[in-house]
Parts: structure tokens; sequence; C-alpha cells
């Protein structure tokens, strides 16, 4: 059995791309993320990726798979393990399945905590990565601005990292895509300004969706409440 992860793209429906619609086409069984915020609370909620794909692929079942959203591992991989078990049915003697995952699935995809825990119940799996546009490329095209140029250092750092982390990533680059800012809260302006001076600041929330913003300057730094949120930085 094989496990395609393929990114479909940080939300806007337009960038997925033609090789992540037809492995999605072409699998036994679709398999769609959906966060929930404890265990044994289903979201009824489309994710993102759930809701790119439906734009392309009509007709086609999709199950979803609910990822605690926690930092807590022996618990996520625990509420994974316990409904793989009840799929069971639905994936024995299947030859391809997929999970679409918003973004590009090499990098922060939640496939990655599916195949650990499903290869511990089915060695024999195999994973595949499709890859997708990711969130900080889309995020400086709609500014639109060149990432990093010559020899800059970029840096891709999250914001869910320890603080004094963050910060030394920040202190060490030409240029910084820190995705998912609002993890800092109100100490997201004291890190980036202890790590500047800056030549520039964006931070783009809901980039390429139809409520799409910019902010630029200093107001970038305020906390932010939306999670599809990425901050874009130049020395």
């Amino acid at each position: 059995m094989r496990l395609t992860v393929v990114g479909v793209g940080p939300g806007d429906p337009d960038l997925i791309t033609l090789r992540a619609v037809r492995a999605i086409e072409e699998a036994d069984l679709v398999l769609v993320p959906r966060a929930r915020a404890r265990a044994r609370v289903n979201s009824q909620e489309p994710g993102v990726a759930e809701r790119v794909v439906g734009e392309h692929i009509k007709g086609k079942e999709m199950v979803p798979i609910h990822f605690l959203m926690t930092l807590d591992t022996e618990a996520r991989d625990s509420a994974l393990r316990e409904q793989l078990e009840a799929l069971r049915p639905r994936w024995e003697g299947v030859r391809s399945v997929v999970l679409p995952v918003i973004g590009d699935s090499a990098l922060y995809a939640t496939g990655a905590y599916l195949f650990d825990v499903w290869s511990a119940l089915e060695p024999s799996l195999e994973m595949v990565l499709v890859p997708g546009v990711s969130a900080h490329s889309l995020a400086a095209s709609c500014a639109p601005r060149f990432l990093a140029l010559g020899r800059d250092v970029l840096s891709i750092v999250p914001g869910t990292a320890p603080t004094d982390r963050v910060a030394a990533a920040l202190a060490a680059s030409d240029s910084v895509a820190l995705y998912k800012p609002s993890a800092l809260g109100s100490g997201l302006r004291e890190v980036v300004e202890r790590a500047g001076p800056w030549r520039e600041m964006l931070r783009v929330d809901r980039a390429g969706l139809a409520d799409q913003s910019i902010v630029s300057g200093s107001e970038a730094l305020d906390a932010p409440d939306e999670y599809l949120s990425t901050l874009l930085l130049w020395r």
C-alpha cells in the first residue's frame, strides 16, 4: 500500500498542480485532514485542503481524518491510531491512499505524523510526496516581492518554535518567512524588533483567498489573530 501526501497549495484553488489533481483522482481512498481542538470532538467543518480539492474533483468520496491540535505528540498519535483502526475496513487491501495537505507536502505537513503512526500498523506502507506551492511563495507573490536574491540567506521559521530559537533564526537571516506569527501573540513585536533592523516588513493574511489582506511596516507586528498568516522580513 502506498500513502501519497499531496500538497494542494496554500488555499487558492488555482494553485493546485495538475500532478496533485491526477494523484487524487487516481487514488483508491482519499483521506482529508481536519483539525480538532481536543480528543473525541470531531470537526464537521471541511479544512482548507478539502475545500481546494472540492473545487476541482467532484463526486469522489473524501473520508475525514482528524488531527489533534496539540504539542502532546503521544495524544496526537494515539488519536490518529484510534481512527486508523476504525477505518481499517476502508484501507485494508487498497493499493493507493492520498492525503491532500495545504502548502507543500514536504514542509510542516501533517502527512508526516500520519505516516509514522500508520507504518507501525502496516509495516509495508510506502510514502510518496507530491510537492505544492508553499505559503511563503504565495505571500511574496501577493506583495509582490522577491524573497531572496544573490547570496541572501532566507530562513523559514515557525512561530510555534521556542521564542529564543525564533529570535536566533531571525538574527542570522537576511530575509525571513515567519509562519504562524499569531503563535507569538503579543511577543511578536519584541522578538522581531530585537533581531532587526529590518528594511521592510509585510504580513500577508489569508493569501490568495477572497478576504486576503496585506499589512506593512510597524503595523505588520501587531499581534495577528489569523492562523493563515505569514510575516515576511527583509534587511
